[in-house]
This record gives C-alpha cells, structure tokens and sequence, in this order.
C-alpha cells in the first residue's frame, strides 16, 4: 500500500464512522485543483467535487484560481454551528458552500492541521500526539512553491502552524496575538503580492480551555472568528475584484464542555471530531 492510499484508508474509516463525505484531508486536493497545482505525493484526500465544478463555471474554461485566503479558526466544530447558530449561519451564508467533514486522531491541533495542509492522514505524515515536529513530508506548501506561487503564513509565535510547516519556500508571519494577525493578514492582501495567504486565529480555542467552550467569553471570540471571517471576504472582493479568487474558514477540530469551567479536545467523539469546512468562490 502506498502512502497516498494508506491515507486514503484511513480517511475513509473516520468518513464512514462517522456519516460524512468528507474529511479535513480533502482541504489540501481541493484547492490543489482550483489553482492547476499537482497535489503532494502523499496526498489521500479526495478534491471536493461540488466545490471544484462551481469554480469551474465561475472562473471560465480553463480559468484557475488566483487568490486565496485560508482562514484558521481553532477549535470551532459542528457542535459550534449547533450550538450558535445565529453566529456561524452568517459564515455559511456568505461562504456559500459548508462541507461537513471530520477530522483526525487524536483531535488535536497539530495532528489535525497536519492533514489539512498535506492531504495525508496522521499515521502517513507523523504526528500522532500533541507535538510541533517540522514535517517531512510533500505538503501543499510545497507543491505550491514549486508551482513558483507566492505563499504567506500568519500564525501566533511557535503554535503548530507556526511550527511544523517551516522549512519550505514560503514566507512565514509570526505575531504574539490573534490581533497582529488580523491586522497583517489585511496588510498583505492590500499589498496583493501573494497567490496564498494562510491566516490562524488561536484564541477561541485558547478561552474555551480556559472557560469552557460555551463562556461568554469564548462566545465572543467564535463571533470575532464570524466578523474576521466576513471581513476577508469583503476585502477580497474590494481587492481581488479582477482575480479568480477563494476566502475559506478552515477549523482543525471542535471541542467538548470537561467541567463547568474548563474544556478539552483530542477524544474520538462527535463534538471533537466533526467540523464544518466553508468555501466562497467568486470570479473576476
């Protein structure tokens, strides 16, 4: 079996498990094939079908994708969406595509993270535990720098975006709060020098750990992943208005209610495992 199918299986499984059509290591073939870009060696993900038909109507003929903006919420899962519906309906309703999906074990961040930007289940590209390895393997970072496209991420100093995808042809943002981030993410797409942009938010997980998922206090930072979220897009239809182009909202897991004050995440239950991914599509 190679690795490619041994992901593949692995996918499958958890699909299977649990009901759905997709899993987070779908994420990586999809955009692969909306930008013409070869998916990495490793890859067992399947590109999502509705996804990549309605970019081929709106980006014309052989028209490829030009622009993305990956937008990284942590910990926002399904049970999220059931939870605050009045909160993440305004993300499906501007992204336009929702695509259930479930992630990986253990459902942690780098682990799940791992698989979205690889394609590659946990047991293929290494990590299996809460560890920030740089990974060895082909990732999406990699095919797209040696398709010569410009790639930026913006993540919190050493979390595992930050960490376990360096090494690569890519230029990499480090900030000490989500707001940094915010604000640099606006500033790279003003400059418009980049074809992929990555953008992580830590702080809703960072709360729900701290307060438990359903505080006030996490509620206000799932709705600031709402607003950002609908921020980007806007801008990329203010400044990406002449180029096919891709704002999505890419969460790695959810999380689960531990006590009345605390929350956790990294079991094979459905408030962990089960995440929406959301794609908005639109041409120039």
């Amino acid at each position: 079996m190679t690795p490619s199918e041994q992901s593949a299986a692995y996918f499958k499984k958890f699909e299977e498990k649990y009901n759905v059509n997709h899993c987070t290591g779908d994420f990586t073939p999809t955009l692969c094939e909306l930008f013409g870009v070869p998916k990495p060696d490793v890859c067992g993900g399947t590109a999502i079908a509705e996804v990549v038909d309605q970019a081929n109507h709106l980006f014309g003929g052989d028209g490829k994708c030009e622009r993305a903006l990956i937008f990284c919420p942590d910990a926002v899962g399904q049970v999220q969406y059931e939870r605050h519906p009045e909160i993440l309906t305004r993300v499906e309703k501007i992204a336009g595509f929702k695509v259930p999906s479930v992630t990986m074990m253990p459902s942690v961040t780098p682990v799940c993270f791992g698989t979205i930007f690889s394609g590659a289940s946990p047991d293929v590209h290494g990590i299996q535990e809460y560890a920030k390895p740089v990974l060895a393997i082909e990732t999406l970072f990699d095919v797209f720098a040696k398709a010569e496209k410009r790639v930026a991420i913006l993540a919190i100093n050493k979390c595992s975006i930050d960490t376990i995808f360096r090494m690569r042809n890519v230029d990499y943002f480090s900030f000490r709060s989500d707001q940094l981030v915010e604000d640099w993410t606006v500033r790279l797409m003003e400059l418009d020098e980049y074809d992929f942009i990555v953008s992580y938010m830590t702080m809703y997980d960072h709360v729900s750990h701290k307060k438990g998922p359903w505080s006030p206090e996490a509620t206000a930072e799932l709705e600031l992943s709402a607003t950002r979220f609908e921020r980007y897009c806007a801008l990329a239809d203010k400044l990406w208005a002449d180029k096919n182009r891709v704002v999505t909202f890419i969460p790695d897991h959810g999380n689960h209610q531990v006590d009345a004050d605390t929350g956790a995440h990294g079991k094979d239950i459905p408030d962990d495992m089960l995440v929406n991914h959301f794609y908005r599509l639109r041409g120039k």
